[in-house]
């Protein structure tokens, strides 16, 4: 991967909140300060199965740079356990197809 990666002693990426983990023969982790997007959502049941009631919340999204990669973080503010950590390349597909499906009026 290592597309648009901040090598490991170069300093702070522009969008890095100052906050870091530095990691032990790996540099820093660069993070940016999170974002939150407003969102509703459908959510598991008590079984873990169904689908059977709504939630409304935030989603929280930034970007971090670690081990020399850029990735960017997705998760509802209230469980991080559910989000997703993506590859930039993954992201920009991801962003690429949601504004596919609206142009299709498929949302």
């Amino acid at each position: 991967m290592h597309v648009d990666q901040w090598p490991i002693d170069a300093a702070c990426p522009p969008w890095c909140n100052g906050s870091h983990d530095h990691l032990e023969a790996h540099g820093a982790s660069h993070r940016s300060d999170p974002r939150s997007v407003p969102a509703v959502e459908r959510r598991h049941g008590t079984d873990g199965l169904a689908f059977d009631h709504v939630a409304a919340g935030d989603l929280t999204v930034g970007v971090e740079s670690r081990w020399g990669d850029t990735w960017v973080w997705i998760s509802p503010e209230d469980n991080v356990r559910r989000g997703l950590v993506l590859s930039k390349e993954s992201a920009h597909r991801l962003a690429r197809m949601l504004v596919a499906l609206f142009e299709e009026r498929l949302l």
